[in-house]
Parts: C-alpha cells; sequence; structure tokens
C-alpha cells in the first residue's frame, strides 16, 4: 500500500504528550480568570480591544467572501466534509482511522463547549456574523486545529509531516483571521480555541495508537491482508 493510505503514529516524544495535557489545563485556568473577572474583562482585554479595533471591516469584497468561507467552513459545511471524509475512510476498510477521526473532532467539540461554560464570556459588541453560543474558547478554530491534526495522522505520509505542519499552521491562523475579522471572536479566543482543538485531537491520537498500529500493520503486509479475506 502506498504510505498515504497508512496512519502515521503518535510522536515518540514525551514533549507533545505532555503538551497535550498542559493545554486544556491552562485553557481551562484562562476560563476561570475570564469568569471570575466579570464584565469588566480579563487582564488581556486590553490586547483584544486592541485587535478588535484593528481589524474588521464591511459586510462585502473579497475579505468578508473569504471571511465568510472560513465561518462555513469551520460549522456545518466543514462538519459534512468531515462526515464524508469518514465514510471514505470506512469505504477504504480504514475503520480504524475513521475512530480516531470521529475521536479527535468531538474531543475538540466537547472541551470547547464545556469550557465556554465555565468561562461565559461575551462576544465583541460589533458582531458580524449570527451566533448564540459563548465567545471563549473558538469553537471554529478549535475544529479546524482538530482537522489539521486528523489529516496529518490519516492522510500525509510521514516523509511529508514537515511539509504539512507549517501549512497547517497557515490554514488555523486564517481560520483565526477569519473568526476576529467578522468580530465573532476576541483574539484570544481564537489562540486558545486552536491550542485546544490541537491538545484535544493529539490526545484521541494517543488514545487511539494502539488500533492506528494494528491498521498500520494490517495494510502494510499484503499477505496478512489476504488471509483476513480468506476467513
Amino acid at each position: 500500500m502506498p504510505p498515504m493510505t497508512t496512519p502515521n503514529g503518535f510522536p515518540r516524544s514525551r514533549t507533545a504528550l505532555i503538551l497535550a495535557v498542559a493545554v486544556p489545563l491552562a485553557v481551562l485556568a484562562d476560563a476561570i480568570l475570564i469568569r471570575v473577572a466579570g464584565s469588566g474583562g480579563p487582564l488581556w482585554q486590553g490586547l483584544d480591544d486592541a485587535w478588535n479595533g484593528f481589524v474588521g471591516g464591511s459586510a462585502s469584497g473579497l475579505l468578508w467572501q473569504l471571511a465568510e468561507f472560513h465561518n462555513r467552513l469551520g460549522g456545518r459545511a466543514g462538519l459534512i466534509l468531515f462526515g464524508l471524509g469518514v465514510i471514505a475512510l470506512i469505504l477504504l476498510r480504514r475503520w480504524r482511522s475513521a475512530v480516531f477521526a470521529c475521536a479527535a473532532v468531538a474531543a475538540a467539540a466537547f472541551m470547547t463547549d464545556g469550557i465556554k461554560q465555565v468561562a461565559e464570556r461575551a462576544r465583541p459588541e460589533d458582531l458580524m456574523v449570527h451566533t448564540a453560543s459563548w465567545a471563549f474558547p473558538s469553537g471554529h478554530a478549535a475544529r479546524m486545529a482538530a482537522f489539521m491534526v486528523v489529516i496529518a495522522v490519516v492522510a500525509i505520509p510521514a516523509a511529508r509531516l514537515r511539509v504539512w505542519w507549517p501549512i497547517a499552521g497557515v490554514l488555523v491562523l486564517a481560520m483565526m483571521w477569519a473568526r476576529t475579522w467578522q468580530h465573532a471572536h476576541w483574539l484570544t479566543d481564537t489562540i486558545a480555541g486552536a491550542a485546544l482543538g490541537w491538545a484535544a485531537a493529539m490526545l484521541a491520537w494517543k488514545a487511539c495508537d494502539s488500533i492506528l498500529a494494528t491498521e498500520r500493520q494490517w495494510r502494510t503486509e499484503p499477505d496478512e491482508e489476504a488471509k483476513a479475506d480468506q476467513r
């Protein structure tokens, strides 16, 4: 099988796992600080106000269309594409990769929604799109970061990961820009969301590493695959 069809193993370095555990705890601590600060905003509200005043424009033109594309990509449209990807994995007999992908996105959603309820941070008053949830952390940024990790694990050859990660970083930054450009989030909402989405997907990767290893072995041993088909 070509390398792209085999899932990558979790990084051997302990740093990745330590960060994946520490990031959600740090975001939760920030949420508590936001809740305690109340209507006055957290200590970093000045930074968020400055960025919110710097970005944005009219609800028309190329930049608006680009921001709106990301708005939809991080919402229902993105979840539909994700669902199609999961179906494709199942059809390719890669159900273990499909399980990991679902676990990663579900973990990101669970963490994000839970921490939103802790922070209860209001969105910017000049919000330009409809949304009903709290601001901190950004669900769009979290989903995008989780998607990037999922793609890295199930679709990118190990030898190409050093090329993929910078590309993934740019795509996540684009989502963060879009959410702040439409004033749907404060800057720090998107930073926390992206970090949380990455951490959630990394923890799911670690939890599913053993079944992914089984798939990797199964798909790189044609003889074993043929034997399994005969059973």
